[in-house]
């Protein structure tokens, strides 16, 4: 792995934590740490090359990272990805990722989805991913659309990605 792409690890706080879960969708390798307890932090960061992503302005001061300004999940991923523009030109290709476990997906033929997803997905949809950790079977839905469309606006590619219904 290059080291552009160790230095695109996160680590959300309590503050971000359904940001982490569109980050985790989108590829980047994220860990939400349910706190926003500084020492809890300070060690996870200590221990692992991850970039710390919250709300808190407190933590940024006493840990550094990224400060998230905005309240809606869709602006603040908006606001970070155009941070991570701004200082990463070239942001990795890297596959989708399971909001839950931060596992990266597989892809999951039609057939093993019969019964696990609605009768309108399967019928409508072509192609699945599905956590190896889990199981949780993802699909491109409309909802995540205008998040991959901002994600590509910004140059970048990305690979079937969707999120659970």
């Amino acid at each position: 792995m290059s080291k552009q792409q160790d230095e695109l690890k996160f680590l959300c706080d309590l503050t971000v934590v359904k940001l982490g879960k569109k980050l985790r969708i989108l590829g980047f390798d994220t860990e939400i740490i349910k706190t926003v307890n500084q020492q809890a932090i300070k060690e996870l960061l200590k221990h692992t090359n991850r970039t710390l992503v919250t709300k808190s302005k407190e933590l940024v001061k006493a840990c550094g990272g990224i400060l998230i300004t905005k309240n809606r999940t869709s602006e603040q991923l908006e606001e970070l990805l155009m941070i991570l523009n701004n200082t990463n030109p070239q942001l990795p290709n890297t596959p989708a990722r399971c909001a839950y476990c931060n596992e990266v997906l597989v892809d999951c033929p039609k057939e093993e989805v019969i019964g696990k997803v609605p009768i309108y997905v399967f019928e409508t949809i072509e192609h699945f991913k599905r956590c190896p950790k889990c199981g949780k079977i993802y699909w491109r839905g409309t909802h995540v659309v205008r998040h991959l469309e901002f994600f590509s606006s910004q140059g970048k590619e990305t690979d079937t990605r969707g999120d659970n219904k």
